[in-house]
């Protein structure tokens, strides 16, 4: 009894925290989204344990913790994925920056020799 409550208080202020993100503009919509349904979906498996049972097999899965972590082992590979993403982006962003900024250091150093 004191998990679920536990658990569900943690989830309602997981949920208000991600919500005054994506109010101040730090989160976008998508991400809000996607965190409020999953800890809106582990509050209600922590009050409801039996939900989590019934949703394996019904998906064909035997058990509820088999579920959660096939799903959680999706999720950690997705969360992988976009952080490698936006890796990549920010090398190419750095990649083209210290470029301009070399060309810009030419410039000046060859208007310098000119100057001469």
């Amino acid at each position: 009894m004191l998990y679920q409550l536990l658990v569900a208080f943690i989830a309602i202020v997981v949920v208000l925290l991600v919500f005054n993100r994506y109010h101040s503009r730090k989160t976008s919509f998508q991400t809000f989204i996607l965190w409020s349904i999953l800890w809106i979906l582990l509050a209600i498996f922590a009050i409801v344990p039996e939900s989590i049972t019934y949703l394996a097999k019904f998906i064909g899965l035997g058990r509820g913790l088999d579920l959660i972590l096939v799903f959680g082992l999706i999720f950690v590979y997705y969360l992988v994925f976009r952080i490698y993403l936006k890796i990549e982006k920010i090398n190419q962003d750095i990649t083209e920056l210290v470029r301009k900024i070399a060309i810009e250091k030419e410039i000046e150093f060859e208007d310098d020799l000119e100057d001469k």
